[in-house]
Formats: C-alpha cells, sequence, structure tokens
C-alpha cells in the first residue's frame, strides 16, 4: 500500500523543530516536509549541489526533483527537495519557427501560451497543464487519443545526471534516434535531473468539442470507429449508472484564439460538482445518498456543451476545475474492455462506487522502457481513470478506506487475471514482482542513479536491498 497518502504531515522529520516547506500534492493527499529544500539560481548551482549530496556533505539520503506536484503518489517524497523554479527559463525559436529549444522547468501551461504567441502549437496535450515539461517526460503523461503522443515531435532531451561511478556530474543529451531515449522518456526522474529538450511544432490546432449525456456502452462498442469518428475523445463513466458524460474533439480549420465556452455552462461534469459542493457535508470515497441524487439529476439535465478553440483551451477542459481529486491511471488491453467493465461493475456493487466519474479513453501506445502504455504487439491501450474528489474526504481514516477501497478493485483485476499496467504518478500498489512483470526494468536499469531513489521508488524496485 502507498505511504503517506494523508493531508496530514506523514513525512516530516522525526525533530521537536523543522524549519522548511510543507510540501502537498495537487490532490491534497500526500504531504511531507523535506529536511532540505534546495532552488538553485543556474545550473552551475544545480550541479555543485547534486555532487554535494552524493558526498552526503549534509548528511541527507535521496533527492527529487519537484514538478507541477500533480502526481498523488508518494513519487516525489524526499528527504532531500530540488525546485528547479529559479533556473533560467529558456525559450528559443528556430529562424523558420518550426522548432524550439525550451527548458524543462516551464509549466505546461505557459509553454502553451508562448507557441501559441508565434501562431504555433504541438499536436496533443494531457489533462493537466500545470505540470512541468520535465514531470510530463518523466512520468509518461498521455494525451486522450491513440493517434499522436506528446512527445511524437521531441527531437532531443537533456538532462543532468552522475557518471556511473557517482564522482562527478554529467550532461547528456539524447536523440530520438539513440537508443536510450526509451530510457529518458518515463523515467520517474530516477536518472537525473531533466534540463532542456528540442521539439519540432506546429501551426496552432483548433478544435471543436462536443460533450453530452450518452449511453456508455454503446459508446464504448466500438472504439476503433469512434477513434476515426472523433480526433480526440473520452467518456467519464458517472457512477453507479448506465450512461456517461461522453467529450469529443474533431479538428477544424479556425476558431477563436481563446475558445468560446459560455462562462454559464457548466464545462465538464467537475465544474457542475464543484458548483453544489456546499450543499454537501463530508462523504468520503464511495458514492452516498446526496452524490448518488446530484449526478443522477446532471444526466438528466446536462444537455450538450459544444465549443470551439485552441487546442491548449479545448483539450480537453478539466485542468479548470477548482476540485481536488485523486486518481489511479490503469491501462488495459482493448480486447479486454468487456471484461473490464464487468469486473468494475460487480467490484463497486459490493464494495461502493467512487464519489467521482470513471474517465475512460484511448491512448497510443509506446516503446519507453517504464512507460504503462508500453504494450509489446498493441497499437492502442484503453485507459481507466479511477478518480475520488479529496475535497468531501476529510481526515486520515477517510482517506485510508479510499486507499483501502481501490486496493480491492486492483486485487479484484488481478484474481480476475485480466493483465493491466499502472502510472507511477498516480495511485498504484505495484510490487517488485509487478514491475518485473509489466515494465523492461532490466534495460532500464543501467540508467538509474541511487541517488534520485526514494523509498517509494527502492520499494517497487528494490525491495530487498
Amino acid at each position: 500500500m502507498p505511504t503517506g497518502q494523508a493531508a496530514s504531515p506523514t513525512h516530516t522529520p522525526q525533530v521537536k523543530y523543522a524549519v522548511g516547506p510543507q510540501i502537498q500534492d495537487w490532490a491534497q493527499l500526500v504531504s511531507f516536509q523535506p529536511r532540505l529544500y534546495f532552488r538553485p539560481a543556474s545550473l552551475d548551482e544545480l550541479k555543485a549541489f547534486l555532487l554535494e549530496v552524493q558526498r552526503k556533505t549534509f548528511g541527507a539520503g535521496s533527492l527529487r526533483v519537484l514538478g507541477g506536484l500533480h502526481s498523488c503518489s508518494d513519487i516525489c517524497v524526499s528527504d532531500v527537495i530540488l525546485d528547479t523554479s529559479d533556473l533560467p527559463k529558456e525559450l528559443e525559436f528556430s529562424p523558420d519557427l518550426t522548432s524550439v529549444t525550451v527548458s524543462a522547468n516551464w509549466h505546461f501551461h505557459e509553454f502553451l501560451e508562448a507557441l501559441a504567441a508565434k501562431g504555433k502549437s504541438i499536436t496533443a496535450t494531457g489533462g493537466t497543464d500545470e505540470q512541468t515539461l520535465a514531470g510530463i517526460i518523466s512520468t509518461n503523461t498521455a494525451p486522450a487519443t491513440p493517434a499522436h503522443t506528446i512527445y511524437e515531435l521531441v527531437d532531443w532531451i537533456e538532462y543532468v545526471s552522475l557518471d556511473p561511478g557517482g564522482t562527478q556530474v554529467v550532461e547528456r543529451r539524447v536523440a530520438r534516434r539513440d537508443a536510450d531515449f526509451a530510457a529518458v522518456i518515463g523515467s520517474l526522474g530516477a536518472i537525473g535531473v531533466i534540463t532542456r529538450l528540442h521539439l519540432r511544432v506546429v501551426d496552432q490546432l483548433f478544435f471543436e468539442t462536443v460533450q453530452k449525456i450518452v449511453k456508455i456502452d454503446e459508446f464504448l462498442d466500438d472504439i476503433e470507429r469512434t477513434s476515426q469518428q472523433y480526433d480526440f475523445w473520452r467518456i467519464d463513466w458517472i457512477p453507479d449508472t448506465d450512461q456517461g458524460l461522453a467529450w469529443t474533439a474533431k479538428r477544424i480549420p479556425q476558431a477563436d484564439p481563446l475558445g468560446d465556452y459560455s462562462p454559464d455552462e457548466s464545462q465538464n461534469i467537475l465544474v457542475a460538482v464543484f458548483k453544489a459542493l456546499d450543499k454537501f457535508g463530508p462523504t468520503g470515497a464511495t458514492l452516498d445518498g446526496p452524490m448518488r441524487l446530484l449526478y443522477a439529476g446532471l444526466a438528466l439535465t446536462y444537455g450538450v456543451v459544444a465549443a470551439r478553440g485552441p487546442l491548449r483551451h479545448m483539450l480537453p477542459v478539466d485542468r479548470y476545475s477548482p476540485l481536488h481529486v485523486a486518481m489511479a491511471e490503469w491501462s488495459f488491453d482493448p480486447a479486454d474492455l468487456p471484461r473490464v467493465m464487468a469486473a468494475c461493475r460487480a467490484y463497486f456493487e459490493r464494495a461502493g462506487w467512487p464519489n467521482m466519474p470513471i474517465e475512460i479513453e484511448l491512448t497510443q501506445t509506446d516503446n519507453y522502457y517504464m512507460s504503462p502504455w508500453n504494450w509489446p504487439g498493441l497499437a492502442h491501450i484503453i485507459k481507466f481513470n479511477f478518480m475520488y474528489l479529496t475535497d468531501v474526504i476529510t481526515n486520515d481514516e477517510e482517506r485510508l478506506c479510499m486507499v483501502e477501497h481501490l486496493k480491492g478493485l486492483w486485487d479484484c483485476l488481478g484474481e480476475a487475471g485480466i493483465p493491466f499496467k499502472a502510472h507511477w504518478g498516480k495511485l498504484n500498489f505495484m510490487d517488485e514482482t509487478f514491475v518485473r512483470a509489466n515494465f523492461a526494468f532490466e534495460r532500464f536499469e543501467p540508467f538509474i542513479r541511487p541517488l534520485f531513489l526514494n523509498s517509494y521508488l527502492t520499494q517497487r524496485l528494490y525491495p530487498r536491498t
């Protein structure tokens, strides 16, 4: 079971007085206070700091790099935290505006806005743009489409690390054509500090999006056909119903550069739920009566929400939600979709449904060693995002119940013999056996540097050391 899944400080050093920042993730699930927190102002400062931590100058242990704190697992928890926010932010376009070199500490939304100022874009985004570029790369964020990945235009990535002997700092540039590239995407922060990347860009992309309530089985009946009909799509399975909120996006030639969502319309279920939160008290992780009535009402009255705009505002829109949500992101073989749906229904009918809709979407597979989307022989996978609204979970006991509820689903899927993989930055219950069976760990291991391994990774990679 993941440790530290609570909003109260669960990793505070055992000292009477502690000085330093209290760090909390976006979902308000993981909270800790590092022994050492450093924000270098230059690459030279960063390199010097890595060496001093490696030499145990400060008597501290492993080091982790902060991103956008979007991960709701303990992957970020460490005695030593490196915050790259103060490093110089580089953004340099090629003369013909077909490519850009950018420092990896840019937050995704800032980067997309900077591209838009030049009339440019990339081809896909994930669901949360507060992530840094380094964080997106390290955790291999995936978009809701089998047609594109976020990294398909990346030409090279640079990172700072230690040599294999741990005696000196090295800088590496890994190009897409290099075999090592498969170790850098989804590298979990275990190989070093990602500092820069170079990628090609395309002209600004525009989309028309439509959201409406549909029968979930009908929408998912032929996912290949659905993917041919829409450039991007996903469906939010409304708890304990046969309905879902479908979100679809189609390319169009042009639209309002800022998008045209009406401020009076709910952009998604998350925003609609937020508007009703003041009517609820603490409800816990699973569906209760008031939440059930809310979803039933939404299903009856939601209507159709259509909008047009640029990629950065359309794909998708849940990043604007003010809610705090803990999430598990697990991938499956599309051929197993009926079995997965049946197993979920059976388990949730026994144990209770999550208090949030379940996101279901198709994602392109890849060949990155530690990627949960690396499924040899498949062109794409079906991804389930199991979500819990943490704004209505008010104490550690309820948070523990949430984790145990999800662990029950994990065990249920395993007992049913349904293969699946899990996103490292979201809630999961991976152990050494699971990792060895589902990831190319043996190929990834030579790139690992012990300095960057916290207990979360060590427990899953080297539990006996």
